[in-house]
């Protein structure tokens, strides 16, 4: 198993939305949220569309998700939300070839597919953690008290 570098300050973190969609105020917290520990989010502009259940198109959260794990200059990949849907990427991720160094990829709930994936195809450890969407919202209610 590989290991990834830890976060810092400054850090590009790639969001992605491999499942269901979200309300744009939610998107906008958990994006305050990573800038409010000085990390810097980057999202496609496309990555939410209204699309059934799903925040986009199989192929538009295939080719969301494949950009954000092979990018050289992001520490991470974050996901916004969870939900069905992550498990419809695998046959295209499956294609892809491994990048030689790990990133950071968090996430829970049906997300755990691509934790999977990740683990057993691409040899990188993963961290069942706070979509972003909710973390967003945690951090506003702890500020707030």
């Amino acid at each position: 198993m590989k290991h990834w570098k830890s976060l810092k300050k400054g850090d590009l973190i790639d969001v992605i939305a491999p499942g269901y969609s979200v309300e744009p105020e939610r998107v906008r917290a958990g994006l305050a949220a990573l800038e409010d520990w000085g990390l810097r989010p980057r999202m496609p502009r496309d990555l939410i569309e209204a699309y059934y259940f799903h925040a986009q198109t199989d192929e538009k959260r295939l080719a969301h998700t494949a950009k954000a794990l092979l990018a050289k200059d992001s520490a991470a990949v974050w996901c916004l939300r969870g939900g069905y849907g992550s498990n419809r990427l695998i046959p295209g991720l499956l294609k892809k070839k491994a990048p030689a160094h790990p990133k950071l990829f968090v996430g829970i709930s049906d997300v755990s597919t691509l934790h999977l994936f990740l683990n057993q195809s691409w040899k990188w450890p993963s961290l069942h953690g706070p979509l972003l969407d909710q973390l967003g919202g945690l951090l506003r209610i702890k500020f707030s008290s």
